[in-house]
């Protein structure tokens, strides 16, 4: 699964998956930003792990303080920008989620929702610790995790799932 996200789902691939998804999970996605959204306040300062185009982001950026995304894809990350132009509230980097940049206890909101943990192919357990400890004592981490057939989406005889190859 190297490169699967950064290659093959990246970009333009990642977005038309979004699109192309059925009416139920696009009713669930929209259900767990709202979520999310609940869980902000003005002050907040949110961190989104694998963040991709900015789907999640562009929620986000009216009702936190300052929101961070991060991703390995760079194409994914050009998209973001290109997609939520530049705002001073707005940070984007390439960088992995298990190794972050980041001081301890830098964020209030530290979040992993739409692509899951079942997208990233490393360690969870390092993700886990990773994200706990860029988040303040207080704050709050948030995953997703959703079945294969969760995201059961055959276009152009890609097959989404984190599973294939």
């Amino acid at each position: 699964m190297p490169g699967y996200y950064t290659k093959r789902l990246a970009a333009e691939r990642l977005r038309a998956c979004y699109d192309l998804a059925p009416p139920r999970t696009k009713a669930y996605l929209e259900a767990e930003i709202e979520f999310v959204l609940a869980k902000t306040t003005s002050s907040t300062l949110a961190l989104e792990l694998g963040c991709g185009y900015g789907r999640v982001l562009e929620r986000l950026l009216p009702r936190v303080r300052v929101a961070f995304g991060i991703d390995t894809s760079p194409s994914s990350l050009c998209m973001a920008l290109e997609y939520l132009g530049r705002k001073p509230s707005l940070c984007l980097a390439c960088m992995d989620s298990v190794q972050m940049g980041f001081r301890d206890r830098a964020f209030d909101l530290t979040i992993c929702v739409q692509n899951g943990i079942c997208a990233f192919a490393v360690d969870w357990q390092q993700l886990f610790r990773e994200a706990i400890r860029v988040t303040r004592s207080g704050g709050l981490v948030m995953f997703s995790s959703y079945t294969p057939q969760f995201w059961s989406i055959d276009w152009n005889g890609l097959k989404f799932s984190p599973h294939t190859t």
